[in-house]
């Protein structure tokens, strides 16, 4: 038997190949990224969350900046605090809107990032599935 083996670089098991075709994976991995947007990377348009007539927006966003702040604060403080007893509730001095509104500020900030987080996690979770099912279908054609 022969154990002599010549050098085939036609082959595809060559390792000149093995390296054009890592390069081009790499290659095409790089040109999927730059035309996948991340999750910073997205436009955000405000008038989708926001109920207001065209040219208004600005005093609407105050109105919204003023008043929900402190619906949330009074919402906590009824529901938390004061444990949903209306006469609890009625104890407290409400006089102090700048108190109540920092109060539910501080709430609503911790619920938007929850909520960032969340749609955070929603993407990553359909970027990982997007990925799994090219992979799938890619693993599928070459059978």
């Amino acid at each position: 038997m022969d154990t002599n083996f010549s050098k085939d670089t036609n082959s595809f098991l060559s390792n000149d190949y093995q390296k054009i075709g890592k390069q081009y994976s790499k290659e095409s991995i790089a040109r999927r990224e730059e035309h996948e947007e991340g999750f910073l990377g997205q436009e955000i348009d405000y008038r989708k969350f926001i109920f207001a007539p065209e040219g208004y927006e600005g005093f609407m966003i105050s109105l919204y900046l003023l008043t929900l702040p402190y619906l949330v604060g009074l919402s906590f403080l009824f529901l938390f605090i004061a444990r949903s007893s209306y006469e609890y509730f009625l104890e407290f001095n409400l006089t102090s809107y700048f108190v109540i509104w920092a109060i539910g500020y501080e709430v609503s900030a911790v619920l938007l990032m929850g909520i960032i987080i969340l749609a955070w996690l929603n993407y990553h979770r359909n970027r990982h599935n997007h990925e799994l099912g090219r992979k799938n279908n890619r693993h599928r054609q070459r059978l």
